[in-house]
């Protein structure tokens, strides 16, 4: 059996009556659940919220019924991974913790056994597929509607004013307007363009169209009916209430929208069941309390033209890319200069100690890897180096998080050294959690437990943090949590070239170097850290290779100075060998004791 688990608040009004609230994640994962028609191998589990809950559901009668004992309370939570991470989440029996609301919905079609179910996913079962940490569309889906209408519903129950149209709406429509782009796109043309003839001509056995795959995609006549072109999916499920509840306090307003309003009319031709499930679990606000006068002074803001997918070629224009002249990375290292710190992580403290015997531990797996010998032997060389700084940090009952996880190498390392603590595989690909529940079966593990989502959904309290080339930003998001959680941390950089600013996370990092640099400066170097190759390959020339190992030096002195402002001793050192890995830099922070 599986389980959902989701937020809930609950009011008692005088008259015995009771009003039940949600958050907006969690009603897309009821949302689907119900769509579904409440698949009998999913079990509903609803933890109350101690947080704000903005949509209210017409949901009263199943608290009075049976399942009023599905209404957890905090001292009845049978895993720990409730607390942990943000809801809604979903539970497999194979002991992996699903949490985002794109993967919790995702889980919740995929665990089905009917094929036409199924095909929500899309083709080869990839629709949202990618996490929102990467993926623009999935980031759509389960980040910016789900703001959106929040701040509608919230201007809403405190009957506040809006000036403008979320401009979600606005970016959803030109995305409609776009030309259709999917994996698969020449065989759907060529199916359509077939089928259209054989309708026409009434003659099944006329020669078939061909359509040569030279042709752009753009002049390719395929309509873009639904949210991912001409099929129904998860996405256009995740995507119908948001939307349709956001218009519902927008009135008057979709006129101006014709693609979305023919999106809708598709949605409600082609699964009328969409609206029934709605209307069946909100409960929408009294008219009165939607200001009539409202609508008429929305204005639409103003959004660029261009699809919400990541594959759109205009995301990669010539003028969209940051090239790095030799002139700029010299002006900011002078800048750099002045401010006398030492950039360099030729440290005498190092983590190589040769601990690990790797054929007890690994046996089907050393047998089975695809990897060379040679390069075997390096990626256990970074692993062990990682794996005893941890284990110099951890006390017994600690609980340490493996962030950006994989198929688990370093976290079940450090499971096998550490069984007095609880390790955490935190990985947002299901592929990769699932090879690392069966190395941890094999190696009869029972310390260890599987969190399949991004770092951000974590809430919970740790230890020790660690992070083998979590990619670009991702090591800076690892390090956020950790100070965030007061916990120690081990982190093997890698990507300094992928370094992008974030709403929660911007560059440079410390406060000294932002005396000096720019957000631009700071990519400068930033991409020049990418060029540190090991001395004597790629046919770089040294002077290039040793530029780059300083200004790899360089982003990790800020990351340091950052986590030494937020009161952590830092050690920055180097793997060893230090051929392992180009990206051979290691962080190992902790809190400085209390005096």
């Amino acid at each position: 059996m599986d389980y959902l688990y989701l937020e809930i608040l609950t009011n008692n009004l005088s008259n015995d009556e009771v009003e039940v609230f949600t958050t907006i994640p969690s009603f897309i994962a009821l949302y689907v659940y119900r769509y579904l028609g409440s698949p009998p191998n999913v079990k509903i589990k609803f933890v109350p919220s101690t947080l704000s809950c903005e949509m209210q559901l017409n949901f009263t009668h199943y608290l009075h019924s049976q399942q009023q004992k599905d209404i957890l309370r905090e001292e009845s939570y049978t895993y720990q991974a409730i607390q942990d991470l943000r809801l809604p989440v979903y539970y497999k029996n194979e002991d992996i913790f699903v949490a985002g609301v794109c993967a919790v919905c995702r889980e919740l079609v995929a665990r089905q056994q009917n094929l036409e179910v199924r095909r929500l996913l899309g083709f080869k079962e990839s629709c949202l597929l990618s996490p929102s940490e990467t993926s623009v569309w999935t980031k759509f889906c389960e980040v910016d509607i789900v703001k959106a209408l929040k701040h509608l519903l919230l201007c809403n129950s405190l009957k506040q004013n809006i000036k403008e149209i979320p401009v979600e709406t606005v970016r959803f429509e030109k995305h409609m307007n776009e030309p259709v782009r999917m994996h698969n796109i020449y065989k759907v043309a060529r199916e359509r363009a077939n089928q259209t003839k054989s309708q026409l001509n009434n003659d099944i056995k006329n020669t078939r169209i061909m359509i040569d795959c030279k042709i752009p995609k753009e002049e390719l006549q395929i309509e873009h009916k639904f949210a991912e072109g001409v099929l129904f999916t998860i996405a256009d499920l995740i995507l119908y209430p948001c939307l349709r509840l956001i218009f519902h306090f927008s009135r008057n307003m979709l006129e101006n929208f014709p693609l979305t309003c023919s999106w809708f009319a598709e949605v409600d031709k082609l699964e009328p069941k969409c609206k029934a499930v709605l209307d069946e679990l909100y409960l929408y606000p009294n008219v009165s309390s939607v200001k009539e006068g409202l609508v008429s002074i929305l204005s639409i803001p103003y959004c660029e033209s261009k699809s919400l997918y990541k594959s759109d070629p205009k995301r990669y224009r010539p003028r969209n890319r940051v090239f790095t002249a030799q002139r700029d990375v010299d002006a900011t290292l002078n800048k750099l200069h002045t401010l006398r710190l030492n950039y360099n992580s030729d440290c005498s403290k190092t983590f190589d100690k040769k601990s690990i015997d790797w054929q007890r531990i690994e046996p089907s797996h050393a047998k089975s890897c695809a990897l060379p010998e040679e390069r075997l032997e390096r990626k256990r060389q970074q692993l062990e180096n990682l794996a005893n700084a941890a284990i110099s940090l951890a006390e017994p009952g600690n609980r340490i998080i493996d962030f950006c996880s994989g198929t688990g190498h370093l976290g079940i390392l450090l499971a096998l050294h550490l069984p007095q603590c609880t390790i955490i595989l935190m990985e947002n690909k299901p592929e990769s959690l699932q090879r690392a529940k069966l190395r941890a079966l094999e190696l009869k593990l029972s310390n260890i437990k599987f969190y399949q989502c991004n770092i951000d959904y974590f809430k919970g309290k740790f230890n020790i943090g660690t992070s083998l080339h979590a990619c670009g930003t991702a090591t800076d998001i690892v390090l956020q949590q950790c100070r965030q959680a007061k916990a120690n941390f081990v982190c093997c950089p890698c990507c300094y070239g992928s370094l992008k600013s974030m709403p929660h996370i911007t560059y440079p990092l410390s406060k000294q170097f932002r005396q000096v640099l720019s957000e631009k400066d700071f990519m400068y170097i930033a991409h020049t850290a990418d060029q540190a190759h090991e001395l004597g390959t790629l046919n770089c020339k040294p002077e290039i290779t040793k530029q780059g190992q300083l200004c790899m030096d360089i982003v990790d002195t800020d990351r340091k100075l950052q986590a030494e402002e937020a009161g952590y001793e830092v050690i920055l050192t180097r793997l060893k060998p230090e051929d392992c890995t180009p990206k051979n830099r290691l962080l190992v922070g902790f809190l400085k004791k209390e005096s």
